[in-house]
């Protein structure tokens, strides 16, 4: 939202973004909707928030999550070598014994930090900068909180949001994978592995580009996972059953997870 308004000429001064998550009962798996506050400061007109709110449910990230623009691959790999793509239709799967671990809800509050913005020579502005964002979230036995620092900075310092949202998605798919599959000891859980491979071609022009105009942006993403035993002790419909259950997948297939927005002046 930051570079929407520089290169639109917005005079916003200053942002903060609040996400309240909350569990959603879902059949055959867990889910989860997010209550999403942004708040805006500077000399803003009501057709220049409008201009904002849009950007915000057009970003990369929340494209992918309320709006289904992930065209999603996936590949499995057995411990014993064998490789092989997993069908897209989903047909007749086995159910699944295993249950998944409940979402607990929590927050998230993003601070924009105006300082870390950088410039060329010229006075234009080459990134927009970063953010500090708190995660706050009960866990089964306390309440714990996180700070991460992330956003647009220079090449290798901090990494963008969409590939520190595909690092949720591998982590989730690795507990779903953990929880679900029929695993004899230690040693399968261990051979467990996930990799996300995504296809980032545009860059931030693009990105910036899409959230203005409120144009959806499909991108690839390839998903290769690596699960235990062979094709016959763990057959390709058991991991693909799996897969599907996912919270973070289907809310990439299926989006939705939005339950209320609001993008306000303060």
């Amino acid at each position: 939202m930051v570079g929407v308004a520089y290169r639109g000429g917005i005079p916003l001064e200053d942002i903060e973004v609040d996400f309240e998550l909350e569990p959603l009962e879902r059949a055959g798996s867990i889910g989860f909707g997010v209550r999403e506050l942004v708040t805006l400061k500077g000399d803003l007109t009501e057709g220049q928030r409008v201009r904002l709110q849009r950007a915000s449910r057009y970003c990369p990230v929340a494209q992918a999550l309320t709006k289904g623009s992930m065209q999603i691959e996936d590949e499995v790999q057995w411990r014993s070598g064998e490789t092989t793509a997993i069908p897209a239709s989903r047909g007749n799967l086995p159910d699944l014994e295993g249950t998944l671990p409940v979402i607990q809800p929590g927050t998230v509050h993003g601070s924009y930090l105006l300082d870390t913005r950088e410039y060329n020579p010229d006075g234009v502005m080459e990134h927009e900068g970063e953010a500090k964002v708190y995660i706050s979230t009960r866990n089964l036995t306390h309440h714990s909180r996180w700070t991460v620092l992330a956003g647009h900075s220079s090449p290798g310092l901090i990494p963008p949001p969409f590939p520190s949202a595909h690092a949720g998605w591998a982590a989730s798919t690795a507990t779903t994978l953990t929880s679900l599959l029929p695993l004899e000891d230690a040693q399968d859980t261990r051979d467990i592995q996930v990799e996300v491979g995504l296809n980032m071609s545009g860059g931030r022009d693009l990105s910036q580009t899409s959230a203005a105009e409120g144009r959806i942006v499909h991108r690839s993403a390839v998903r290769r996972v690596v699960v235990p035993g062979t094709p016959r002790s763990m057959p390709i419909e058991t991991v693909q059953a799996a897969l599907q259950r996912d919270p973070i997948t289907i809310a990439y297939l299926e989006g939705g997870i939005l339950l209320d927005e609001q993008v306000v002046i303060g």
